[in-house]
């Protein structure tokens, strides 16, 4: 549905003489505020996420964490949009729901309903109902620059604490909320005097530092391309770059891969026949020869960008045994049961799409990789349909999904990581293929921060 600000832009555009210069208006503030009332549910949501584990509700035995008990709450909602015709559902949407349900079906075979189905419906819900409610709440590119703008200020108040953990070797959030609230059981790190460089890992209210790191760093194309401008988009860029505290390689790694594609972006703007699509295909095409003519496969490579070369070869030795786990029990995976691996390893499995195959099996982790990679494609394609402000957000979402693909590899998505994996996901499947219409965008102005440009809605969207 159009806001009430587009509206009037519009009008203004049809109803001016030919001979007259172009007139931008400005858009009501109650068209404004409506749409960011309409954000709420994903600001509710992203709020939770970056809470820290302590903050929970014990029920039956059971932690509820924040992010838990707000997508629960908002689940009604988000279901009754989309069942109400709010929302049309896309293919690429049928595949994340089978994975979810993939995920559940695993528990229940390996457990029995009685057990397995709390512990499944809960893992499954971790990635439907986040992604729903992204899916519900971000309607066009306007909105995601809106939402951009509103957590601007949080994401900053939370980057600006990284230095200091790092500097003070305090862990402010994380000890604060554990004195308050107790320790969670469930997520005993040993990560309190973790040190590199002479600094400490900063965490800021993650469970892990490189939760925090891959949080961050993710921010630097969502905020570089969207073409938000003056605090905000210095809030965001300082926000993503303070991830470098964390002294995470993951994040280090991500941060080396924003500025390698944005420098990208600058040559496709200036080299005619250089597109994204070419540039996905070709990194593909990489990939795969990487892999088939290394020694140990992409993974080895990949995990020699590390901080720490013992890092490496410990994951180097998850991979070699968890894909024995995966090989033995390829459909429904070994739930939560114990892996085969050396005595000295820990039970951790610090690789995401590993990780969902050892647990529920292989489909669930293919499935789930397939969208991420075809919802970075299908922005990609998109972007090239459209040009202005509209592209580069485009262009920001492919790469930050492309990024996060990339990652899954050597870094486990899980608690408030995983919420803003499955978010980041729902946003890049509304856009994705969106069948955006192929004109250029006049830029103008939107509201203070962002530049005017004809919003790309969601397909089926009213």
């Amino acid at each position: 549905m159009t806001s009430p600000s587009d509206m009037t832009y519009r009008s203004q555009i049809d109803r001016r003489p030919a001979t007259r210069p172009p007139r931008v208006s400005r858009p009501s503030r109650v068209g404004a505020s409506s749409a960011y009332v309409g954000l709420i549910p994903l600001l509710l949501l992203t709020l939770s996420l970056v809470t820290p584990p302590e903050l929970r509700i014990e029920l039956a035995d059971q932690n509820i964490y924040a992010y838990r008990f707000v997508y629960l709450a908002l689940a009604p909602w988000c279901l009754y949009s989309v069942f109400s015709g709010g929302l049309t559902l896309r293919p690429l949407d049928a595949i994340v729901f089978a994975s979810s349900l993939w995920m559940a079906a695993s528990f229940i075979y390996l457990y029995g309903p009685a057990d397995g189905l709390p512990s499944g419906v809960a893992v499954a819900l971790d990635i439907a109902i986040p992604y729903l409610i992204a899916r519900v709440s971000i309607r066009s590119l306007t909105d995601f620059r809106r939402y951009l703008i509103t957590i601007s200020p949080l994401v900053l108040l939370l980057a600006i604490l990284l230095p200091i953990e790092a500097l003070t070797q305090i862990r402010f959030i994380r000890e604060f909320s554990i004195e308050t609230f107790g320790r969670v059981e469930a997520n005993p790190f040993g990560i309190k005097n973790q040190t590199r460089l002479g600094m400490l890992r900063a965490s800021g209210p993650f469970s892990h530092p490189i939760l925090a790191g891959l949080f961050f760093a993710g921010l630097l194309p969502l905020y570089w391309f969207s073409g938000i401008r003056g605090w905000p988009r210095v809030a965001g860029l300082v926000s993503g770059f303070a991830a470098f505290f964390t002294l995470s390689s993951a994040a280090v790694i991500g941060m080396v891969l924003f500025i390698g594609l944005a420098l990208y972006d600058f040559l496709r703007r200036v080299v005619a026949f250089l597109t994204w699509p070419m540039f996905m295909a070709f990194s593909l095409v990489a990939m795969a020869v990487v892999h088939v003519a290394s020694q140990n496969g992409l993974i080895s490579v990949i995990l020699r960008f590390t901080f720490n070369p013992g890092t490496g070869r410990y994951r180097l030795l998850i991979w070699e045994y968890g894909s024995e786990s995966v090989a033995e029990n390829p459909w429904f995976g070994i739930g939560f049961e114990d892996w085969a691996r050396l005595p000295w390893m820990s039970t951790s499995v610090d690789t995401f799409w590993l990780a969902l195959a050892m647990r529920n099996g292989l489909p669930a982790a293919v499935l789930l990789g397939l969208v991420t990679l075809l919802s970075a494609i299908g922005l990609a394609v998109s972007a090239r349909r459209i040009r202005g402000v509209d592209q580069a957000t485009l262009i920001g979402l492919s790469i930050a999904m492309f990024i996060l693909f990339m990652q899954g590899f050597t870094v486990h998505f899980f608690g408030g990581l995983g919420i803003w994996f499955a978010v980041l996901l729902g946003i890049a499947v509304s856009f994705g293929y969106s069948g955006t219409q192929k004109r250029a965008v006049r830029p103008g102005r939107a509201d203070r921060h962002t530049h005017r440009s004809t919003p790309s809605r969601i397909a089926g969207a009213p």
